[in-house]
């Protein structure tokens, strides 16, 4: 456990909006994300590792003997984007969180269960973890550590919205942000553009359907996860694949965008080109990190712009609401730590026994071929077959003789 590390950028170091600048650029990209993310481990002689970038954290946890100093980190984000100056190194340094040991553990009990998230209570980020995790897992990258953290993080979670209010009139990122969107009164036949379909966006696609917005148009780089959301809004809504939003002509009032791009999706000449001549303001809000809206249309147009890095406000008001359930949880992680560690010292246990079977059938062999070979022959064959009988029988239960022991020791040290 003393060699477990984090490495994490969150909304409580940086400005959400500026988080996308430290994801790989190759983020969209599996296969180069898992090869970025191999090299990563071989380089810096990392062990296990798991990745985690969501709207607004980047985390990785692993297993490492050496520790997350200054020149470490240099070399870790050098590796994670070799283009990046060294500058740009130095100013990623200063909003760096890091972690080491069994604080790893507790901090992902946090993201679990959403008290490290920039709104408490939402459950979204359960689902994030469940997929990085999965990512992670199918590329090779994770081990029986992270195997055992996030198995036990998933029921830490789920206890905790049980047994608190933690969940309770649940919120989320999209919520607060179509809250800071109702609340400027736009009219239900509002066109609405949809850039991106992914599960961001298919949740704000519920707050539209919900509150009758169903004038939409959804842009997604896959046209056919275009319809599937399209179909969400409605039967006669169109769908259109990203390059479709150079030639759009129809004018729009609220536009609202989520995708994965590391660019600008909408930069000047696009943006230029989608009001075609309207001077009307207009309703923007971007849930992607990176930003999807190049900052100089914020500028240079009229606009109310909703941003994630927009909503601290309402997000430090739903954390009032919920400090009394922080605690609850809080107590709830404090035990679940307690018991991981119980559990990491059974594996050990385990792992270091299981070469018991191996070892006592050898000796078992050497005692019969060798050490009482002579002995053995003299005996006829009724004698040899009770003899080796009595030796498998003790053989089996032996093995399990000094396992069961170590179990009851470290179950009797889990309910003190």
């Amino acid at each position: 456990m003393n060699n477990f590390r984090i490495i994490t950028i969150t909304h409580k170091t940086a400005n959400i909006s500026h988080i996308g600048r430290y994801i790989p650029s190759v983020n969209a990209e599996p296969e180069k994300l898992a090869a970025t993310l191999h090299q990563l481990k071989k380089e810096l002689n990392i062990g296990e590792l798991f990745y985690l970038a969501t709207c607004n954290r980047l985390t990785f946890l692993f297993t490492c003997d050496a520790t997350a100093d200054e020149a470490f980190l240099s070399r870790f984000f050098q590796i994670l984007e070799p283009k990046m100056p060294p500058h740009c190194i130095a100013g990623t340094l200063d909003v760096v969180s890091t972690i080491s040991g069994l604080d790893c553990v507790k901090h992902i009990y946090e993201v679990a269960s959403s008290l490290d998230s920039l709104v408490v209570g939402e459950r979204e980020i359960l689902r994030q973890l469940k997929d990085a995790y999965n990512f992670c897992h199918r590329h090779k990258l994770t081990g029986d550590n992270i195997r055992v953290i996030m198995k036990m993080a998933i029921p830490v979670a789920k206890e905790i919205y049980t047994d608190t209010k933690i969940g309770e009139n649940s919120v989320s990122v999209v919520s607060l942000a179509m809250k800071k969107m109702f609340d400027l009164k736009p009219n239900p036949k509002a066109k609405c553009l949809i850039v991106g379909a992914g599960q961001t966006n298919s949740l704000v696609a519920k707050f539209l359907i919900k509150y009758q917005f169903n004038n939409c148009v959804v842009f997604n780089r896959s046209l056919k996860n275009a319809q599937i959301l399209a179909n969400k809004l409605g039967k006669n809504t169109p769908a259109y694949t990203l390059d479709a939003l150079d030639s759009y002509q129809d004018k729009f009032d609220i536009l609202i965008t989520c995708t994965g791009a590391n660019e600008h999706i909408i930069n000047l000449e696009t943006y230029q080109q989608l009001l075609n001549g309207d001077t009307d303001k207009k309703i923007i809000i971007d849930l992607a990190v990176p930003t999807d809206i190049h900052p100089q249309i914020i500028k240079n147009y009229p606009t109310a712009y909703i941003a994630v890095e927009n909503l601290r406000i309402l997000a430090a008001e739903n954390l009032k609401l919920r400090q009394e359930e922080v605690v609850k949880a809080q107590a709830i992680i404090d035990r679940r730590v307690s018991e991981f560690k119980v559990l990491m010292r059974q594996r050990r246990v385990e792992r270091a026994m299981s070469v018991i079977p191996s070892e006592i059938k050898a000796v078992k062999e050497k005692a019969v071929n060798s050490v009482f070979h002579k002995e053995i022959a003299e005996l006829d064959d009724d004698a040899q077959a009770t003899l080796e009988r009595i030796l498998t029988y003790i053989e089996k239960k032996y093995i399990g003789i000094p396992i069961k022991v170590a179990k009851n020791v470290l179950e009797t040290e889990l309910t003190n």
